[in-house]
């Protein structure tokens, strides 16, 4: 790729969107120890649907992608709009300390839009292991600045961002993302 697509797609990646406001989430509730390794799920899905549009294009007819597309923006919809009423049901008791998993990350990962464009942009190009690494570290480094905002909130220690506040905002986010993803093309 080009270092002005590098560019361009470190900008996309730095984005609010439903991975990033998880890492900054799970860094403001649970800290950096536990924060850090979300950036693993989400390079891993990174990966993941990249790997998957490039057998996809290989193998389906050009005629299935539009249904294959359609399906897929359903899961994404229904999976920001469960992780949402999960966020904002969240204990507010200090019991559920990890109140964002890897595994949440990296599901939300996969059923981003962010991730598919992503994919289709290192597609344009050729999908070679040096892209990928490149498109690793790139989300890495993005996901460590929204890690590094949940970090500056947390110290901050302002009244004005309660655990409860903070995991609602974010869960509207979440329903948000799911709503206009919902709007947009189903």
């Amino acid at each position: 790729m080009l270092d002005l697509d590098l560019l361009a797609l470190g900008g996309l990646l730095l984005t609010p969107g439903p991975t990033n406001i998880l890492l900054a989430f799970s860094a403001v509730s649970s800290g950096l120890r536990r924060a850090v390794p979300m950036l693993g799920a989400a390079v891993l899905a990174y990966v993941v649907v990249i790997l998957a549009v490039a057998a996809l294009t290989a193998l389906v007819a050009t005629g299935s992608q539009v249904e294959i597309r359609t399906g897929m923006k359903i899961c994404a919809v229904l999976w920001l709009l469960w992780l949402a009423y999960r966020v904002w049901t969240g204990s507010d008791d200090g019991i559920d300390g990890r109140l964002v998993t890897a595994r949440q990350v990296f599901v939300t990962t996969l059923v981003n839009p962010k991730a598919m464009i992503v994919a289709l942009l290192v597609q344009s190009e050729g999908t070679t292991i040096r892209f990928l690494v490149e498109i690793a570290v790139l989300v890495c480094l993005a996901g460590a600045a929204w890690i590094v905002t949940g970090l500056v909130v947390r110290r901050s220690g302002s009244s004005l961002l309660s655990q409860r506040l903070l995991r609602r905002a974010s869960a509207i986010c979440l329903a948000g993302f799911g709503i206009i993803l919902a709007g947009a093309g189903l």
